[in-house]
């Protein structure tokens, strides 16, 4: 693993000690992580390694491969797309990455495996997200895995399609009043408790 060297604000760049943290009390922005990275890590070194993400370990937050929560996702084909090309003004060789074919149909796989990885690392005791649809998926579905709990913060008007396959891993949905913002605030503030 890289060496977590500090969580920084993407807006106003102040910089905090590694912990759980994820927004900037003087601005409220994102944080960033910062990393100082083995000097031992070359390009090739990855290129003999599993056919998905976890390849790249020592690049992702998780110190102990034992708490890796892997789906196998990732690695997923790219598809020469030569009409799309040829409409967007003759574009040669466009190619677009098919992420359908990942564990839960979806690109978010990669982030929530490593989230939950770190959750298991750090030894949490459940795990959630505001999600209106493929987060709540892919974080249920690395969450049954690790066997912990999920919850899944979504408006109460939400159509039950988009949270069905979350809610099919095991998933408790909390319905929030309001919108997808104010389903990520009320995550947050149990996030936070």
């Amino acid at each position: 693993m890289g060496i977590i060297q500090s969580l920084q604000c993407r807006e106003c760049r102040k910089e905090y000690e590694p912990q759980f943290r994820y927004v900037c009390e003087e601005c409220f922005g994102p944080l960033d992580v910062t990393y100082k990275f083995p000097s031992s890590i070359k390009k090739n070194s990855f290129e003999s390694r599993e056919k998905n993400y976890w390849r790249y370990f020592e690049l992702l937050p998780i110190a102990d491969k034992n708490n890796i929560v892997s789906l196998n996702a990732g690695f997923t084909p790219l598809q020469q797309a030569d009409r799309l090309g040829t409409h967007l003004g003759g574009m040669k060789n466009l190619f677009i990455k098919n992420d359908s074919v990942n564990p839960t149909f979806s690109f978010k796989d990669r982030p929530a495996g490593v989230a939950v990885s770190r959750a298991k690392e750090t030894k949490l005791k459940a795990v959630g997200c505001a999600s209106t649809g493929n987060l709540a998926s892919a974080t249920a579905a690395h969450a049954a895995k690790a066997a912990l709990p999920c919850y899944i913060f979504a408006p109460s008007d939400i159509e039950n399609i988009k949270i069905a396959q979350a809610l099919s891993y095991g998933a408790e949905y909390v319905a929030v009043d309001g919108t997808y913002d104010d389903a990520n605030r009320v995550a947050s503030v149990i996030g936070d408790s």
